[in-house]
């Protein structure tokens, strides 16, 4: 995989290159940015020195790397919150307060955050039957997801 010339939304980061790759370039422009940035303060203040500061031009980011940076912030964090990630973790024994605690959430949330996601699984697996979740594992997620309160966000409670 190779660095997209023009990375413009999370999604172009995602689809072209793998989260060590992003993280890197991420690494770098925030970088970038944060020594531009802290050069344009000492000289604000008055207090920059070339012998001490280093003497080489430090340009902000462009318009362009600052789409960039928002765009691989975007997908990193999507990528490493992803909801496999509490699906795992309930499967190894982790309780939903405790997932709730860790991400601080309410339980009820990370519940329908939960049943969303296995549903749109489910979806998956009805278009392409080696991908997402089968109708037992479905059933199997929404059977923990279940929850005897209604879901805060809507007037429906969450499916057993």
């Amino acid at each position: 995989m190779t660095m997209p010339e023009h990375i413009t939304t999370w999604r172009d980061a995602r689809y072209d290159m793998p989260v060590g790759q992003q993280l890197e370039r991420y690494n770098e422009l925030a970088a970038k940015n944060a020594s531009a940035r802290a050069r344009i303060e000492l000289v604000t203040r008055g207090i920059y020195d070339p012998a001490r500061h280093g003497a080489d031009d430090r340009p902000p980011l462009t318009i362009a790397e600052h789409i960039e940076l928002l765009a691989l912030a975007e997908c990193i964090a999507r990528t490493v919150r992803h909801p496999s990630n509490v699906h795992h973790a309930l499967l190894a024994g982790v309780t939903w307060a405790d997932i709730a605690r860790v991400v601080d959430s309410d339980e009820l949330i990370v519940r329908r955050d939960y049943q969303r996601w296995a549903d749109d699984q489910y979806d998956l697996n009805q278009r392409y039957p080696d991908r997402g979740m089968t109708a037992d594992e479905h059933a199997a997620a929404t059977a923990r997801a279940a929850d005897r309160h209604a879901d805060p966000c809507s007037a429906t409670p969450i499916a057993p």
